[in-house]
């Protein structure tokens, strides 16, 4: 298996690769709105790459970006939500990192970062943020 692509985040006007990938769940709640890809990129099996966006304390999901080819869009999916979605489905521990590549792994998304953190959230609310 290839590493996979990092979504990306936003916290305090810093980009971080986040290696999660928070709107899987939200699919799972509603499968209806799971983009259907008519093509494969076995270094983004889910098909797409999120955006991100720490805002007053909330996290946003502020964009998609489909890797692999499909008709579907952020817009089509959130369409009453041009400026992102608060993502109140989001409960858990998130892992953030930016730098230098330290440590190479060829599984999940792959290795470990001169920097990394945790963002802590619960339904949305960010609990703890560097």
């Amino acid at each position: 298996m290839s590493a996979q692509m990092y979504d990306r985040i936003t916290i305090n006007g810093k980009e971080f690769n986040l290696a999660a990938a928070p709107l899987e769940e939200y699919f799972r709640m509603h499968p209806g709105k799971r983009p259907v890809f008519s093509s494969f990129n076995s270094g983004c099996m889910r098909g797409y790459v999120a955006s991100w966006e720490v805002r007053q304390g909330r996290l946003y999901l502020t964009g998609i970006r489909m890797v692999c080819e499909t008709g579907s869009s952020f817009a089509s999916i959130f369409p009453d939500a041009p400026e992102g979605v608060f993502a109140d489905w989001v409960s858990g521990e998130l892992r953030c990192s930016s730098g230098r590549l330290l440590e190479v792994d060829n599984a999940g998304f792959g290795g470990r970062r001169e920097y990394e953190t945790t963002l802590e959230v619960e339904e949305g609310v960010v609990l703890f943020a560097p």
